[in-house]
């Protein structure tokens, strides 16, 4: 049976290795992705922010963001990069805000489907539901579920190898065999020191019928369904699995 750590802590193990796998990862059409979606909404709750590398850039940007994480190690490297973004170590499920308070909220690069059970998946959307003003919106962006399916159900472990600038990374990636998980041996190398670390990272999927039901169970409407940061159309081949949803 696959046991997910509680609020997914690996990250906050990991430090500033996982700062800079996540800076590696599309940050910049993340940015240019969000600004198109929330335009000229300013109250923005980025939950399960880390580093705050969506936070501090929107920032900049003039919105007024507060960033949301349960890693105090993350969290820290954000306040070291600067950039004056609120930035605040809270769980998902247990919001420290009143209701109604912010016009948007955003979820990047799949930060739903750590907690221990799909309930408390369900209960960290309508923590988002309850925080949000009657106007306002949730983006959602996760894995899809499909794609990953086609490419790992079935077969042997993949192996992928990629260089950063402190460290070398083995991951070596499959599915649960109920196709519910995706599970990564991670394999960290430090290149000042020989360190050899090894993480297991495990995150439930969600297609889109299952996260739309979430959604709809907690208050809010699907109205965009995109594939990709480019904004397109979503499909079964779809890189990501990104839902916009209103207020209802």
């Amino acid at each position: 049976m696959v046991q997910l750590l509680e609020v997914a802590n690996i990250f906050d193990e990991m430090g500033s290795y996982w700062a800079e796998i996540s800076d590696n990862h599309h940050t910049e059409q993340q940015i240019r992705f969000l600004k198109n979606q929330l335009k000229d909404q300013h109250y923005v709750l980025d939950l399960a922010c880390g580093t705050g590398r969506h936070t501090i850039p929107l920032r900049r940007e003039g919105y007024i963001i507060v960033g949301l994480d349960a890693s105090v190690n993350l969290l820290r490297i954000g306040k070291q990069r600067g950039g004056g973004a609120m930035l605040v170590c809270a769980d998902m499920r247990f919001l420290p805000f009143k209701e109604a308070t912010f016009s948007a909220a955003i979820s990047m690069d799949t930060s739903i489907g750590y907690l221990p059970t799909e309930k408390e998946d369900a209960e960290s959307i309508a923590e988002a539901r309850r925080v949000l003003r009657r106007e306002g919106f949730f983006v959602v962006d996760v894995f899809n579920r499909l794609k990953l399916t086609a490419k790992y159900q079935d077969k042997a472990p993949a192996t992928q190898k990629t260089e950063y600038p402190s460290f070398h990374l083995q991951q070596q990636r499959q599915l649960s065999d109920d196709g519910k998980f995706l599970c990564d041996t991670w394999t960290i190398r430090c290149k000042a020191v020989g360190e050899t670390r090894v993480f297991k990272h495990i995150v439930r999927l969600y297609d889109f019928d299952q996260l739309a039901g979430f959604l709809d169970s907690t208050g809010f409407a699907v109205k965009r369904v995109f594939g990709d940061y480019e904004g397109q159309d979503f499909s079964a081949d779809s890189s990501r699995l990104i839902v916009v949803a209103a207020v209802r």
